[in-house]
């Protein structure tokens, strides 16, 4: 009696076209998580990049006995928001910014974000009675008028104002497109302490 031929089971059309509408469904349905922990990371990464050049001009602005600015300003172009940050110092120890002036580094482009003039709540941020947002003033760079600075000076103290001194110095960040905040609560706070100059990231 010869051996029966071995039946070979296989999935029909309609059994991988279910399976393949399955894994769609779930591709749709993770993809704003994914795009979420994304944004937020590219935040977290902006506020810890903008910490470390402050840190480093405040250093400069010690080590060399001079004084340092530093400029933020977003600029919208074809729907994407773009903070760009500068830095200079002065050749001659004057606190004028605008004379006899050097950049310091390469100009830094931070994609997809903007300051924020008053961060939510929930930024996890100090009292906002402590806080004093970034002045507006004119900045030694072509096209750089009414530009956020922070000036170190040589004892290492951030100001905002040349004739105040600060208690806290906030920056306020948020991911945007097109001038439009994506998430109020995906935010990051960049604070300086005008005397000690410490720089901290908060993050809700």
């Amino acid at each position: 009696m010869s051996p029966r031929p071995a039946i070979r089971s296989a999935f029909s059309l309609i059994e991988l076209l279910v399976v393949i509408a399955i894994i769609a469904v779930l591709a749709a349905l993770a993809l704003p998580a994914f795009n979420s922990i994304r944004n937020a990371s590219g935040l977290t990464k902006t506020a810890s990049d903008i910490a470390g050049i402050l840190e480093q001009a405040r250093a400069y602005a010690m080590a060399q006995n001079t004084y340092v600015w530093v400029g933020f300003q977003t600029n919208q172009a074809n729907g994407t928001d773009t903070l760009i940050v500068g830095v200079i110092s002065s050749k001659t120890g004057s606190s004028n910014p605008s004379n006899n002036v050097v950049q310091l580094g390469k100009i830094t482009r931070f994609e997809n974000v903007q300051l924020v003039p008053n961060l939510p709540a929930n930024s996890g941020s100090r009292p906002a009675a402590n806080v004093q947002l970034v002045d507006a003033t004119n900045f030694a760079f072509t096209n750089w008028a009414n530009t956020q600075v922070i000036r170190w000076d040589s004892r290492g103290e951030a100001r905002i104002s040349a004739s105040q001194l600060s208690r806290i110095i906030e920056i306020g960040l948020q991911g945007s497109a097109g001038g439009a905040v994506r998430n109020a609560s995906n935010n990051a706070a960049v604070q300086i302490g005008g005397l000690s100059g410490a720089v901290i990231v908060y993050r809700p």
